[in-house]
């Protein structure tokens, strides 16, 4: 168990929106909290998605990530394959819009492109159409997402280390069971594109609560790729899992600050 600092919602009475640049429409008021969270060493391997909504899978080798060209179309292909063959689906495909962050020690961060660390408790999808249905529409052609939404669909997000253990900053996870409805808050998203056009959508917050349970796994590798739920079409499965960066107090001074890529991809089944 370590004790560590989690920004949460604060109470408010506005929506939250914001940008993915700093814009002057944002409104995101955070307060921070000290967590208690529990540390996770063997027992990972007895997560699963159906129980958990959360799953580590260790491959033989490491996924090559490649920021761009063949390479990037290379790479999420392997991680569309990598979610078929864990989840049964009969169809993924990524929505190539993953982020690669950098601890904050790094001095790389903020730069080639990167994102800031997302240490505030969020899940990037909701259950509401415009966080859930949206991104169907957005990939699919009209027919084909038609035919889709219409079975069970789900979207996880697949997140891989690029640095070798331990991490100086981790990602914290809470379970779902332990999150209540008036927890829950749903917030707008602004992405630009390059051509000046934007897309909002939906992804969801949460206000501290000192009944949830936070964890963490140590010590992924490379090879570690973490699967997680932010939305099932099916309501009984674990997902919108709630996740947040911290800083472990417990990791060594002097290690490779973390660097990894977070890839979100839709599952389709029978």
């Amino acid at each position: 168990m370590v004790e560590a600092e989690i920004a949460f919602l604060a109470p408010c009475k506005r929506r939250p929106v914001f940008h993915d640049t700093p814009s002057d429409k944002d409104f995101l008021p955070l307060t921070q909290h000290i967590v208690p969270i529990s540390a996770v060493h063997d027992e990972r391997t007895t997560f699963t998605l159906d129980r958990h909504g959360i799953e580590i899978v260790q491959r033989a080798c490491p996924l090559e990530y490649q920021p761009a060209g063949e390479g990037r179309i290379a790479y999420l292909r392997a991680l569309e394959e990598f979610v078929a063959s864990t989840t049964g689906a009969v169809k993924v495909v990524a929505l190539g819009n993953g982020v690669v962050r950098r601890s904050e020690r790094s001095v790389r961060h903020r730069r080639d492109g990167t994102t800031v660390l997302g240490r505030f408790a969020h899940c990037d999808f909701s259950p509401s159409d415009a966080g859930s249905r949206f991104w169907v529409e957005h990939l699919l052609s009209g027919r084909e997402a038609q035919v889709r939404l219409a079975r069970r669909y789900a979207i996880y997000n697949v997140w891989q280390c690029l640095t070798d253990p331990p991490q100086d900053t981790p990602l914290a996870f809470c379970e779902p069971a332990s999150v209540l409805p008036e927890d829950i808050v749903g917030c707008d998203q602004v992405i630009t594109a390059r051509d000046g056009s934007t897309i909002r959508f939906e992804l969801r917050l949460y206000h501290y609560n000192p009944a949830q349970n936070w964890f963490y796994f140590p010590k992924l590798g490379r090879n570690d790729l973490m699967v997680f739920t932010g939305h099932d079409s099916d309501p009984a499965r674990p997902q919108g899992i709630a996740h947040a960066a911290f800083s472990d107090p417990t990791c060594p001074e002097g290690v490779p600050p973390r660097e990894s890529i977070d890839e979100r991809l839709i599952a389709f089944f029978e």
